[in-house]
């Protein structure tokens, strides 16, 4: 049963009992929380990477063709982009889905005159309730190569598939298992534990979890967002980094965080500013 159709069946409360990590919706809620984050990336890249910024339910819009909402994404210390899926059906998780994620990011990341050597890696992770792959892993890593010798082709994109079926007691099937949890005290890492309960079984946390979506649902709110910053609004902000930038000792990156622009905004503001 799909998240819509149980809000039209179920109280909040029964609404809020039944979700899981798996339920997007709700994933964009829990991984809100850096340590959340920063938990499920260390285990599915085998790394500590150390999160710079990290943005929830992010509009990537085309104005010629299909624009995506997208889970999670965080950039990394290193200028790393992350993109962070939940997909619980096997249409959803098509191969040529991930690489429309990845395409569109580029396209976000990458502007005019910029060397193709400096446009950022990025690495697209599709969480899956099935095994939509077929091969009875864990966990998929996609990359390119070169057929004639095998060599890697290093265009530094990457694509990982983590499947939710398989929950073993390595730490990847225990965060799996914790993905597909309904129930708190059954969750097997404390910091997603602490962050599913605080929305899940406090009368605040449940509260502000309604709150949230329903500003998520409100067309007016979705619409705005996707409208982005036009030209002329990017050129009254860009005069206020300036600004920043220059009475108050600030950074660009500094300015462009205090004015709350998006993360993947800030690339072509950074080369405006800078050209």
């Amino acid at each position: 049963m799909t998240t819509s159709v149980l809000e039209k069946s179920l109280s909040y409360d029964d609404l809020i009992a039944s979700l899981r990590l798996i339920d997007d919706d709700f994933m964009r809620i829990i991984f809100k929380n850096q340590d959340c984050i920063q938990l499920l990336l260390d285990i599915i890249l085998g790394e500590h990477v150390e999160i710079i910024e990290n943005d929830s339910q992010y509009d990537l819009k085309n104005l010629l063709g299909r624009s995506l909402t997208i889970d999670v994404l965080v950039k990394d210390n290193k200028g790393h982009y992350i993109n962070i899926e939940v997909q619980r059906d096997e249409a959803g998780a098509h191969p040529k889905r991930a690489r429309y994620h990845q395409s569109l990011i580029d396209s976000f990341l990458s502007f005019p005159n910029e060397k193709w050597r400096e446009i950022p890696k990025t690495i697209v992770i599709f969480i899956t309730e099935e095994d939509v792959l077929g091969y009875d892993l864990p966990i998929y890593h996609v990359r390119r190569r070169i057929v004639e010798n095998g060599e890697s082709f290093d265009d530094e994109t990457e694509i990982i598939y983590v499947n939710a079926s398989i929950q073993d007691d390595s730490e990847l099937g225990k965060l799996m298992h914790d993905f597909m949890c309904k129930e708190v005290e059954s969750m097997k890492y404390e910091v997603l534990k602490k962050q599913v309960g605080y929305y899940k079984e406090s009368e605040g946390g449940k509260r502000e979890m309604c709150e949230i979506w329903q500003k998520i649902r409100d067309e007016g709110y979705l619409n705005g967002k996707e409208e982005g910053y036009a030209e002329g609004e990017m050129n009254k902000t860009i005069e206020f980094i300036k600004k920043l930038t220059t009475k108050n000792s600030c950074t660009i990156e500094d300015a462009m965080e205090l004015l709350d622009i998006p993360m993947l905004e800030r690339p072509k503001y950074i080369h405006k500013i800078l050209s």
